[in-house]
């Protein structure tokens, strides 16, 4: 009987149970949303609420991956996923030949990837970029699975690439290398 009470009250009775009109009026909306919920198809409203969001809205997060930190955007509701990482600088022949020769062949082989590549900046930057379209909808789980089908794609590179850095930042003969970090350690 109190079930059928509720559910039968009007806007007016809702005030009566403390709602905010406020709440009531964003339940409404989100209600009328098709679902799954698509990423961008809701936002925080200035006033701190869930909103949903009308209109093709860009998307951008950041996260890490293989201890790499990668930044991810979708231009529009059916633009591709755009994933970019900083791998570091490309390593000076003084510093480590054997280095510098290992990001130069991670670089070139990458160039058969179909869904991206690493390149070299005139910066000197070691710059991974990949583009995937994630399947509709584009829900957040399908964003999240696309960013990991890229990243695992990478992944060998990344882990070659990753000797090179290592190999960089080794010790120079004479003195021992920090166990944790790889760095020439003080004497």
């Amino acid at each position: 009987m109190a079930g059928e009470e509720i559910e039968g009250r009007d806007s007016a009775g809702a005030q009566d149970l403390g709602v905010p009109e406020i709440s009531r009026s964003a339940v409404k909306e989100m209600a009328n949303t098709s679902l799954p919920l698509e990423v961008g198809s809701v936002m925080l409203g200035e006033d701190g609420h869930i909103r949903h969001a009308s209109g093709d809205r860009p998307l951008h997060f950041r996260f890490t991956a293989c201890g790499v930190d990668f930044e991810a955007d979708l231009a529009s509701k059916t633009a591709p996923l755009r994933l970019r990482a900083n791998l570091g600088k490309l390593p000076y022949s003084a510093e480590s030949p054997e280095a510098r020769r290992l990001a130069r062949t991670v670089i070139a082989s990458t160039d058969r990837l179909r869904r991206g590549h690493i390149l070299l900046t005139p910066e000197q930057d070691i710059v991974l970029e990949g583009e995937l379209n994630p399947p509709s909808p584009r829900t957040p789980v399908a964003v999240i699975a696309t960013a990991v089908s890229l990243i695992l794609d990478f992944k060998p590179y990344l882990e070659i690439g990753g000797e090179a850095v290592a190999l960089r930042r080794a010790a120079p003969a004479g003195k021992p290398a920090d166990k944790a970090s790889g760095a020439p350690t003080e004497a």
